[in-house]
């Protein structure tokens, strides 16, 4: 453990590289080292404590990050964009023994931290001082947590996953073995620091004396070709929606950018994406990861090739591939993953969620809820437990029907779920045409029924004009029930 900290802090003190972008604004790692020792003014009081990160995404955000990790402290990221009930949770989950902040606290999270008796400093005023202290490297336990991130509880309270030094590192080390960096690249921060494909540009982008380049603003969250263009950006990871949208809105241009290596995750990853990807964006380098929170950030991976294209031709999807060094896994009789190894979590904190954690001989497995298939040498995704459906008794996966759909012509995107307002279950799509397309619903029915069984026919399609998407860029689908619940009934188009 203590030899990977010892490299990133080397690194931090040694170079003279960029180590940050944003447009005009660019600073180097001198800049970064002499932040991170005014923060350690403060810091070398805490040892092995919970420090919150409530913070926007900026420069000096990052010099958090490391100087709260660097001097053996636990980091929770906590978004401020984010709803103030989410929020406070998270501080009660968590019981933080410093908040840092670079904004003033809403008024309920500043009378939590009052009550706990929590310290709130801010980042700002200790940057502008001149006070520094000299970073002694914190000690560090492999079991020890090195941060804190949260995911939607189906309570609706968020899950905090504590997560242990040996638990991400070993994702860390693969990502820096498998991925062709060089020397002072330009990551992309796409996503919030709370989504944990954080972990990957961090680490690796200081790992690789490069420089961080943060999306700031919302638009070119959704569209982020100018952030990517003129930030010089050289590996981008992302959520693949992100590339459909490039792709909805430009199907036939040749895109110029600096991009050498994407690292895609999150989402099922359609073959269209990946010829966009080649054939319009000229990446060389394109990977396909599959993790979870709970198990270390990414846990298979998949080296793209153009001849994936025709190869998976029958699955509309890249595989996930293979499981990283470090992961082991299991498929139940039911096609459910499980996990084990070096990156699987402690678990949840305040002991909820035990059932996704399973001892078996002195193991333990974490219970993905994904149902996975293996083809020749590489797994598949097929979709969630809790997606798998029973249609007038028949199990359905929704993301094979949705596979069919999008094979249609005219179609960007395609959603489907269950109607439960029925006595009887039906099949709901939400369709995305291109750009100054129609669907034709009867044609469209017609060609998935050379697909597809009766039952797993959608009976109900309505339109979409831009699918919703959540904050991490993913498609949001319980945004799309809503639409559902409120659209008049002459919008829908009926299968039969």
């Amino acid at each position: 453990m203590r030899t990977f900290y010892e490299e990133i802090y080397n690194i931090i003190r040694e170079s003279s590289a960029l180590c940050y972008k944003y447009y005009e604004d660019e600073r180097f790692y001198p800049e970064f080292y002499e932040n991170v020792l005014k923060l350690n003014s403060v810091l070398y009081l805490y040892k092995k404590k919970r420090i919150t990160l409530y913070t926007d995404k900026s420069f000096e955000t990052y010099c958090g990050v490391f100087a709260i990790l660097l001097s053996g402290n636990t980091w929770i990221p906590v978004n401020p964009a984010f709803p103030e009930g989410r929020n406070l949770d998270i501080l009660g989950i968590t019981g933080p023994d410093l908040i840092i902040t670079d904004c003033a606290l809403p008024e309920k999270m500043r009378a939590f931290a009052v009550e706990h008796d929590i310290s709130i400093i801010n980042i700002k005023s200790i940057l502008q001082e001149e006070n520094k202290k000299d970073l002694v490297l914190g000690e560090f336990d492999r079991d020890d947590i090195a941060y804190i991130m949260f995911t939607s509880g189906s309570t609706g309270e968020p899950k905090g996953v504590p997560v242990t030094h040996n638990n991400y590192i070993n994702f860390v080390r693969n990502a820096i073995e498998i991925l062709p960096f060089q020397r002072r690249e330009v990551f992309s921060d796409f996503h919030d620091l709370g989504f944990d494909i954080s972990i990957f540009y961090l680490f690796c982008a200081v790992l690789t004396e490069s420089a961080l380049a943060p999306i700031l603003k919302n638009e070119h969250r959704f569209f982020p070709l100018d952030n990517i263009v003129n930030n010089n950006i050289t590996v981008w990871s992302s959520v693949p929606s992100v590339v459909s949208r490039i792709m909805m809105l430009r199907p036939e241009e040749e895109i110029d950018t600096s991009l050498k290596i994407v690292f895609l995750c999150g989402e099922p990853f359609r073959l269209d994406i990946l010829k966009y990807c080649y054939e319009n964006m000229r990446i060389k380098n394109v990977y396909n990861f599959y993790g979870l929170t709970e198990t270390g950030v990414e846990n298979f991976f998949h080296p793209c090739k153009p001849g994936d294209i025709q190869r998976f031709d029958e699955f509309g999807y890249v595989p996930i591939g293979k499981p990283l060094k470090g992961n082991t896994i299991k498929i139940t009789k039911d096609r459910e993953l499980l996990i084990s190894g070096s990156q699987v979590t402690p678990g949840y904190l305040k002991g909820v969620g035990r059932d996704r954690f399973e001892n078996i001989v002195g193991k333990t497995w974490f219970r993905t809820g994904d149902i996975v298939e293996k083809y020749e040498d590489v797994y598949f995704c097929k979709g969630r437990l809790d997606t798998q459906v029973k249609i007038s008794g028949y199990r359905v996966e929704l993301m094979d029907v949705e596979i069919q759909i999008k094979k249609y012509s005219t179609l960007q995107e395609a959603i489907c779920f269950v109607d439960n307002n029925k006595e009887q279950k039906h099949l709901i799509c939400a369709v995305q045409p291109e750009e100054g397309k129609e669907v034709d619903f009867k044609k469209l029915v017609n060609e998935i029924n050379d697909e597809l069984p009766e039952y797993m026919i959608p009976k109900k399609f309505f339109t979409i004009d831009k699918m919703p998407i959540n904050d991490n860029g993913k498609i949001d689908r319980k945004a799309i029930r809503k639409l559902y619940s409120e659209i008049k009934s002459d919008t829908i188009n009926e299968s039969r």
